[in-house]
């Protein structure tokens, strides 16, 4: 698995049956499946140190830090552009009024 991490880790095996594996700061590294298990890598998952990044849009997010969007969350965002849209225009529309 391909990962993305943007601090110096270790991750050790869970049950201790491997060596550890270690990754550089700001860097890819090639680590094997178990790591993904370790408590490290959910550790770091969670505070967002290290990123699995399994295509090439996900590699990109990952050097440049941003966070593709999902389908739901680009509907969500324009849905919510059309209804600002709109209590603007119904705001603008009041206001010729009086």
């Amino acid at each position: 698995m391909l990962i993305f991490s943007n601090r110096a880790l270790q991750f050790d095996h869970p049950a201790g049956q491997e060596a550890a594996v270690v990754v550089r700061a700001k860097d890819f590294a090639e680590v094997p499946d178990w790591v993904k298990q370790s408590t490290m890598f959910k550790l770091a998952s969670q505070a967002g140190d290290v990123t699995v990044t399994e295509t090439k849009q996900a590699e990109k997010a990952a050097e440049t830090g941003t966070k593709t969007k999902t389908a739901a969350e680009l509907k969500a965002e324009e849905k919510a552009l059309k209804e600002a849209e709109a209590k603007a225009k119904a705001a603008a529309e009041f206001g010729q009024e009086q």
